[in-house]
């Protein structure tokens, strides 16, 4: 399934975390993110496996565009079964795998980099639905805020809502691929 998303991801301390888990009663639920890469893959593009419960997804993004914190991506999603799923962990992911299940063209197999833990905690605020991130990887804990929305302008006004009623500053997420690669290389 081929999908443009538009989402506003913004970085978060552990105390503005901390404001924002008060406006919910949700549980936070777990994902795993399992990260695939190929020698020379262009930082724009991003190849995981995620499992919520006992579901997975393969999932290809490639960055569009990303002004002020909102990220355009295309993005390509295919459910998988837990047994094909549990063999792409182990060996990785093919050329023929990626054309058939994502629609996209890679030079050579993708091998497994590791996972990303994410307690993503999904509510609703006002006039959007928010994402609060906990994620945990490679030793690092870092948070963040997602909420997607084809109205860009609907985007702004949430950074301004945050600002106003908490404090909350605009800082731009790196995509969680990104910060997971930059700890990687440590």
């Amino acid at each position: 399934m081929r999908n443009l998303e538009q989402e506003l991801k913004l970085r978060l301390d552990e105390r503005e975390y901390g404001i924002l888990s008060q406006l919910t009663q949700a549980e936070p639920q777990l994902q795993i993110n399992y990260y695939f890469a190929y020698r020379q893959m262009p930082r724009d593009e991003m190849v995981r496996v995620r499992k919520k419960g006992d579901a997975y997804t393969l999932c290809y993004k490639k960055r569009l565009a990303d002004i002020d914190g909102v990220n355009v991506c295309d993005e390509r999603e295919s459910k998988l079964e837990t047994v094909h799923a549990q063999y792409i962990l182990t060996r990785g992911l093919t050329v023929d795998e990626m054309r058939k299940l994502c629609g996209v063209a890679v030079p050579e197999q993708l091998r497994l980099l590791g996972s990303m833990e994410t307690f993503r905690t999904r509510f609703v605020w006002n006039e959007w639905t928010l994402e609060l991130d906990k994620n945990v990887y490679l030793g690092a804990t870092d948070y963040e805020l997602e909420c997607e929305n084809g109205d860009a302008s609907r985007l702004d006004g949430l950074k301004n809502r945050l600002y106003y009623d908490f404090g909350i500053r605009s800082k731009p997420s790196l995509p969680k691929i990104e910060r997971f690669l930059n700890r990687l290389k440590q």
